[in-house]
């Protein structure tokens, strides 16, 4: 990792704070928990990056962001835990954020030219225009970000940001990467994007289906309860 990619971070977790500490506020939690929390987003996400990636092409030479969507829900449950914070309300806090992560190194693949766009057309001089894969996801994930910050606002959605954030970013992403030049198959002849992608809206959509279920056995037992005050 170096000096650029560490101040990259460095600035990325500074915006996570901010984010961070006004849903916390929004939620009413402990402003001070904001700190470790950014911390530790940071820290978890990274390495999953790495680790994703080596289970992606076994080596440790670049970074693969799946490995921070899906890291930071299994590891969050023992921070939540810790840290004394409802694990939904944790991971709401967390989706947005990530999508600061992700601008940072949709930023780093710009600066080293890792994660290229397709190419559109060759022109007569025979230099190639490519789809500018690094700066449309980078947009992307800053949309991504607007858009869970104003679902973490209306109250009647807590606890299901990040579920939204995997379905949101699944879909969008495995759009996207039709159009990077780096789409080698992994699975069924989907590349490793395309495959997590796939993954993230599965496991979104159960995570929402679980909350809906849950809402309505409560409210099931709640006209149970109803209807034995009548009686």
């Amino acid at each position: 990792m170096n000096a650029k990619t560490i101040l990259a971070l460095s600035a990325g977790t500074g915006a996570m704070l901010i984010l961070i500490a006004a849903l916390m506020i929004s939620y009413k939690e402990k402003l001070w928990k904001s700190v470790p929390v950014s911390l530790l987003l940071t820290i978890t996400g990274t390495l999953g990056t790495y680790i994703w990636f080596f289970v992606e092409l076994s080596g440790w030479g670049g970074r693969s962001y799946y490995g921070a969507v899906f890291l930071v829900p299994i590891a969050f449950v023992f921070v939540a835990r810790w840290m004394r914070i409802p694990y939904g309300d944790l991971m709401d806090y967390c989706a947005p954020a990530e999508c600061v992560m992700l601008a940072i190194m949709k930023y780093q693949c710009l600066v080293d030219g890792c994660c290229g766009g397709m190419v559109l057309r060759v022109l007569e001089d025979g230099s190639e225009v490519l789809f500018p894969s690094q700066i449309v996801e980078l947009v992307n994930a800053l949309a991504i970000m607007i858009i869970l910050l104003v679902i973490a606002i209306k109250k009647k959605y807590r606890g299901k940001v990040y579920a939204w954030y995997l379905i949101i970013y699944g879909v969008l992403r495995f759009i996207l990467n039709w159009f990077r030049s780096d789409n080698l198959p992994l699975l069924l002849g989907l590349p490793a994007g395309n495959v997590w992608s796939l993954l993230a809206i599965f496991v979104g959509l159960l995570w929402l289906l679980d909350l809906k279920l849950a809402i309505v056995k409560k409210t099931s037992a709640e006209d149970n309860v109803e209807e034995n005050n009548n009686e």
